[in-house]
């Protein structure tokens, strides 16, 4: 099992369904490789008895790349003295500017990047990476691609010299070690799907691929806000298109949690039968309506999501100003950790600026999502990009109304039992959250419809027999081609 930024490190809904997965299926055994941002981070979950091995790959915070699992300093020194110029330009130089070639074209040819991964890993089996990267050879290369272009060689210096550097972080996750399995599952298109392409490549080991929120999308959001010059902005946005068709291509199957991610799917040209839709699944008998205790004297609104942009926290502040206007005795909590604490603050400067400090509380974390579900009037999912989250269908479970915006799976989901309203329409997701507050009846109805749904198409059962069943399919099918042969 791959993942990104997400288990076993952070908690969120993709580790969630990673956690679940793992340890309700206690006959498989899993290795897991994780990708994360620099190796000083903590595991968050206790990690199940089948869990047999984790691989960690920071992409940043070492000096040495790969330090942190250590190979013997001879090991290092031989590496270091086997890479010399002619080495790398005879043996690294073709597959990298095969690699660079795909980046800039958006992935014309998905593998051809998929074989110039495994090449690129097959040199660091014996050399050494940073020496690599600091040979003439290769900037030679990369300067020479991106400034014969005519788009691309119009960017600064200093951005030419921040691309290559972030290029040679993302690519040390082929100098760590990829665990020998008979499937490998990705939980996203994204770097995570690496190890499991040149598997595939390398050794035809079966790829499973499971999209929650959309990567690519999701990429085109943070390029758009944080990158400056258009020629910059095309270049992290074909990288990570190239990325992403080298997973779309190589996988055996794609599991999206929701139909929504299909459409996207089939824009990049996967055919129908290589998808499945596998929705994600819930214990609907720990997540089911309650008697627990309440303030009668409040109406209740509560947010079970981390503090970060994407889940649209600070459109929720202004959404609820215009809930007070309505509902005077309305409180707004929000459960889920501070991921982004600049976010988070600007996020306090708006709660301040309108004079909802009283009302609109952040709560931390909960081990008992279950029992503020069940003290809600109103669950809010005012998200910016969304795949199918566990906080829409784990309220549904409990016969909670949720108002949320129609980003993801999300209307999916909430169809016929729910209210969905655009994304970034704080008083249009002000004015549906006042009217359910304002409707008992209507909140009992389509709670019970949510309820409903829940338990007849998200249950866990489901959810675990569809993955156990891909995996012995794809086993099938690779001992079947096999014998074959």
């Amino acid at each position: 099992m791959t993942s990104e930024g997400t288990y076993p490190y952070f908690r969120g809904g993709v580790s969630t369904w990673t956690h679940n997965l793992i340890k309700k299926l206690p006959d498989i055994e899993f290795y897991i490789v994780s990708i994360v941002p620099s190796p000083f981070f903590r595991i968050s979950y206790d990690l199940p008895r089948n869990v047999r091995g984790l691989v960690t790959i920071p992409l940043w915070g070492e000096e040495q790349p790969g330090e942190h699992f250590s190979p013997s300093c001879l090991s290092v020194l031989r590496r270091v003295i086997r890479t010399g110029t002619s080495e790398v330009e005879e043996e690294f130089i073709p597959s990298f500017k095969d690699f660079l070639e795909e980046v800039l074209s958006g992935g014309k040819n998905p593998r051809r990047m998929g074989e110039a991964l495994t090449a690129m890993r097959k040199f660091f089996e014996d050399h050494e990476y940073k020496k690599t990267f600091k040979s003439e050879a290769l900037w030679k290369l990369y300067i020479s691609k991106l400034g014969e272009d005519k788009l691309y060689s119009n960017m600064e210096v200093s951005e030419l010299i921040d691309l290559a550097r972030v290029l040679q972080h993302f690519l040390r996750v082929l100098i760590f070690p990829f665990p020998e399995g008979d499937v490998y599952h990705s939980s996203a298109a994204a770097l995570c799907g690496v190890p499991a392409i040149v598997s595939k490549v390398k050794e035809d080991i079966p790829y499973l691929l499971t999209e929650h929120g959309l990567y690519f999308r999701e990429r085109i959001l943070d390029t758009v806000r944080l990158v400056k010059s258009l020629p910059a902005k095309i270049f992290w946005l074909n990288l990570f298109r190239a990325i992403v068709l080298a997973n779309y291509n190589y996988a055996d199957k794609i599991s999206p949690v929701c139909s929504f991610n299909v459409n996207w799917e089939r824009e990049f040209g996967i055919k129908e039968g290589k998808i499945e839709v596998i929705y994600n699944g819930i214990d609907v008998n720990r997540f089911r309506p309650l008697n627990v205790r309440r303030d009668e004297d409040v109406k209740r609104i509560i947010l079970m999501a981390r503090v970060d942009k994407l889940k649209g926290i600070i459109d929720m502040v202004e959404a609820f100003s215009y809930v007070k206007e309505e509902v005077r005795n309305a409180v707004c909590q929000v459960f889920g950790p501070i991921v982004d604490k600049e976010y988070y603050a600007a996020c306090m400067r708006k709660v301040k600026e309108l004079g909802l400090e009283d009302s609109f509380l952040f709560m931390g974390p909960t081990n008992q999502p279950e029992v503020e579900y069940n003290r809600a009037d109103v669950v809010a999912l005012p998200s910016i990009s969304e795949g199918f989250p566990y906080a829409v269908v784990e309220a549904m479970a409990c016969g909670r109304l949720v108002v949320a915006t129609d980003v993801g799976g999300v209307r999916e989901a909430l169809e016929g039992c729910g209210i969905v309203v655009p994304p970034r329409q704080p008083r249009e997701l002000g004015k549906a959250i006042s009217e359910a507050l304002l409707d008992e009846e209507m909140r009992k109805e389509l709670g019970m419809k949510a309820r409903e749904k829940a338990v007849r198409l998200y249950s866990e059962e489901r959810f675990l027999a569809d993955y156990l069943r891909s995996y012995v399919e794809l086993l099938s099918e690779k001992k079947i081609g096999g014998m074959s042969k």
